[in-house]
């Protein structure tokens, strides 16, 4: 079981990233590009299409991007763009973004504007959840659900869409019960494994990533695992952290990363779809907008609450933030970020980081310095 769970670790590796993809496509299926964890993959399951979440290169180098971006810009994006350039991407039958920051919405203009793709899409998500929210993101979702219908030539019925929701909510579960783990003393994944795990989902064909982390669960309910820590109890939080070596990199400092905050991670799986809803579409619109959020949506405080529970849970002694240099929208929130956790009487701190781990030696130097911090404390 070891072997089998090494290999779903290497899924997202750049080298296998797109194994699965490049199959899929043998096999005469669709491969759509998602650019944000707040697209609905459901309608493209059950389309028929295989939803692929876009990482983006893991090189220094985006050169060929520069050409259209500025470099103090979104890296995520710099990289996606990248990418695409470089042809590593030309697989791809179609890209969904959506406005959940401007840099993303250019970088999908520029992705249109040179047809990098047959079909391209994006859905406006609001800022708030509401009622109203909840019925504009639905008006998204359904018009989203046409262009798909019509590019895939496949009709999404209702009972299709209900299949795949029930698909995704099992995944959704069995991550779940992975993060249960992770309140262990020494959970039996470490933060950079659990990280890679739920990276795998979002680019594996979701039957086969179910199959595969159910046979696992059983085996890492009893795997021993020698961590060299197991105190300090971090909680990492970040946004577009695709790269493993950074959560490595906090485990090496001295860290233990039993908890996070991010795409990859807790916010892409939590929360499952209510299956009895009269309305899947408005079903779907509400656990996206409600699930826990990114920092660019507007209720800050509730964001912050999210973090301070997972605190309680998982028995965490700090929380470490990691903003990706020049992503504005968590850059934006730092101060109140900050301000509330201190307020709560949990300690943090905020290191901005690039992507290709440049940084390391600084990253590593302060990272110690709060692993140090908060022995200290103990």
């Amino acid at each position: 079981m070891e072997q089998q769970l090494r290999g779903l670790l290497a899924a997202t590796c750049e080298a296998n990233r797109t194994k699965r993809a490049l199959e899929w496509r043998k096999q005469g299926g669709k491969v759509m590009g998602l650019l944000c964890s707040y697209v609905p993959e459901e309608l493209i399951y059950a389309a028929g299409m295989l939803p692929w979440h876009v990482m983006g290169t893991d090189q220094a180098n985006t050169s060929r991007a520069l050409t259209y971006r500025m470099a103090n810009s979104a890296l995520y994006c710099n990289r996606v763009l990248e990418s695409f350039l470089a042809g590593e991407l030309d697989f791809l039958d179609g890209v969904i973004a959506t406005d959940r920051e401007q840099d993303l919405v250019r970088l999908w203009d520029v992705l249109v504007h040179l047809k990098k793709t047959p079909f391209a899409h994006i859905i406006h998500v609001p800022i708030g959840e509401s009622a109203l929210g909840y019925r504009q993101m639905a008006k998204e979702i359904a018009g989203l659900k046409k262009s798909v219908e019509k590019f895939s030539g496949t009709k999404i019925t209702e009972e299709s869409l209900r299949q795949a929701i029930t698909v995704f909510n099992k995944m959704r579960t069995l991550l779940a019960k992975l993060y249960e783990m992770r309140k262990k003393e020494v959970p039996p994944v470490s933060g950079a494994e659990a990280m890679a795990i739920v990276a795998a989902a979002t680019i594996m064909p979701k039957d086969e990533f179910n199959r595969e982390l159910e046979a696992l669960l059983p085996y890492l309910e009893k795997r021993k695992t020698s961590v060299d820590h197991v105190r300090p109890r971090l909680l990492l939080s970040s946004d577009t952290l695709y790269n493993p070596s950074y959560v490595e990199l906090v485990e090496q400092s001295g860290g233990l990363v039993a908890m996070d905050d991010l795409d990859p991670g807790s916010r892409y799986f939590w929360q499952t779809v209510d299956t009895s809803s009269a309305d899947p579409v408005y079903a779907l619109a509400k656990r996206y907008l409600s699930r826990p959020a990114h920092p660019r949506m507007v209720a800050w405080d509730r964001q912050v609450k999210q973090v301070i529970d997972w605190v309680k849970e998982y028995y965490i002694d700090g929380v470490l933030e990691m903003p990706e240099m020049y992503s504005l929208s968590r850059q934006f929130r730092v101060p109140f970020f900050q301000a509330k956790l201190t307020e709560a009487g949990i300690p943090n701190i905020s290191i901005p980081r690039f992507h290709d781990m440049a940084d390391a030696g600084q990253l590593r130097t302060r990272i110690e310095a709060f692993v140090e911090m908060l022995q200290a404390r103990a």
